[in-house]
């Protein structure tokens, strides 16, 4: 066997999501925060010596096709095909702890890892820029897990600023359910006409209570232990003295955090 790489792949809150409109190409514009948390899956990479890419362990209701860090390796062997190089082929394994369908970013953030530690392990040497427009083919929540640093977004989420915040920590309650994306995006009743928040060019923690998530609503309309979730966080921050604005969904849900 090869050689083997591993790397921690974080997932990420997003403080604020405001859904601006929705694009020609039934996209939809996007003002959102990412804030990357400390809490990880494990990605693992083998060097294989066939070209072949394979997937060691099956992800819980995910066929491989459309696994997002099995897509990630297609990408980048295209990217090693265009360099007029053969590709080697890998094993990939991924150690799952952030639950899926929780809008923590999980999948997005695995993918990244396959693109980045496929870099190194087939010798690309393909610089953030190139990696960053192979995430985003990917997933809008790709690119931000390329940089590895907080960050607001803009377009569909792939126009980055990198943030300075000081550390926080957060709880986060993940309710028993995963959500569909695509699903929430689809809803009629999804709110497409906020303005962007504003931030300052120093921003604080406290900047990001003034936002809210639009796709809040829509998720807690069809999940109750969303809602219930989110009442009994916003029960214990009125305890401790923390804004009534802070617990809310992270992306798409259903996870659920309030800083503290």
């Amino acid at each position: 066997s090869g050689p083997i790489l591993r790397e921690a792949a974080p997932a990420k809150l997003n403080l604020h999501l405001h859904v601006l409109g929705r694009r020609d190409d039934g996209y939809h514009e996007l003002d959102t925060s990412f804030a990357l948390i400390n809490w990880y899956d494990e990605v693992e990479l083998g060097l294989r010596d066939d070209g072949q890419i394979h997937r060691l362990e099956d992800q819980v209701g995910i066929e491989a096709s459309k696994d997002l860090a099995v897509r990630a390796a297609f990408c980048m062997k295209i990217a090693c095909e265009a360099q007029g190089k053969p590709c080697p082929g890998v094993n990939i394994r991924v150690l799952k702890r952030i639950p899926q369908g929780a809008g923590l970013g999980g999948g997005s953030s695995n993918a990244a890892s396959v693109l980045r530690l496929l870099n190194q392990l087939w010798g690309l040497h393909l610089n953030a820029m190139q990696l960053s427009g192979m995430a985003l083919s990917l997933g809008a929540d790709v690119p931000v897990f390329i940089r590895r640093q907080n960050a607001l977004g803009g377009g569909v989420g792939e126009s980055l600023r990198t943030l300075e915040l000081p550390i926080a920590h957060f709880v986060v309650i993940m309710p028993p359910i995963a959500v569909s994306t695509a699903s929430v995006f689809a809803d009629p009743k999804l709110t497409r006409a906020s303005k962007a928040l504003k931030i300052s060019d120093c921003p604080i923690w406290s900047d990001f209570m003034q936002g809210h998530n639009d796709l809040q609503a829509v998720v807690v309309a069809q999940n109750r232990s969303v809602e219930f979730a989110l009442n009994c966080l916003q029960k214990q921050a009125l305890k401790f003295g923390i804004s009534s604005g802070w617990p809310r969904m992270s992306g798409s849900g259903a996870a659920v955090f309030c800083m503290v």
